[in-house]
């Protein structure tokens, strides 16, 4: 399926920068298609990565101008591999049927953005990107086409911001 996305976007004239492989295997599900179970009938595979596809719009840099990198230098020599292994979360623990980690955008955000630029979320879902946006110094703007989203994300966003002032004002 990633195949044809590289190709649509290429198509419309974007650039690929790349592709990383989420191995999410250590949380994977230990469910299995058991109408094939042990048998070549009807094998189904399991699916345990996922790849995130890097895209460029117009040119492979960007223009640093006095922004602020807050990558370390062990994050960078990490996160700058073909492939990340981390687990999943479960949508029961989220609320919603296809979450993924903090840890995913949070890498992403601090790999491709300076602190203080704008992260663009358009299918915002439970509002973990922005949650990590707001994480990495980042302002967000994040939208759903389902109310519930909606809420679930902005339920999340309000219970981080108020945990950070509660603890701002411990300090």
């Amino acid at each position: 399926m990633h195949s044809y996305i590289i190709e649509d976007m290429l198509k419309i004239g974007y650039l690929m920068r790349g592709e990383i492989i989420w191995n999410k295997g250590s949380s994977a599900s230990p469910s299995t298609a058991w109408g094939s179970w042990m048998s070549a009938s009807n094998l189904v595979l399991r699916d345990t990565h996922e790849y995130i596809l890097i895209f460029s719009k117009e040119s492979f840099s960007r223009r640093k101008k006095d922004k602020e990198n807050t990558i370390t230098r062990d994050q960078f020599l990490e996160w700058t591999k073909s492939v990340w292994t981390f687990p999943a979360v479960s949508a029961k623990s989220i609320g919603h049927p296809a979450p993924f980690p903090e840890e995913l955008p949070y890498r992403l955000i601090q790999l491709y953005s300076f602190k203080g630029d704008v992260v663009l979320d358009p299918f915002c879902g439970s509002g973990t990107t922005c949650i990590a946006a707001l994480k990495s110094g980042r302002y967000y703007i994040g939208y759903d086409i389902k109310p519930e989203y909606v809420e679930l994300a902005n339920n999340r966003i309000n219970k981080y911001l108020y945990q950070t002032k509660v603890q701002q004002i411990k300090l």
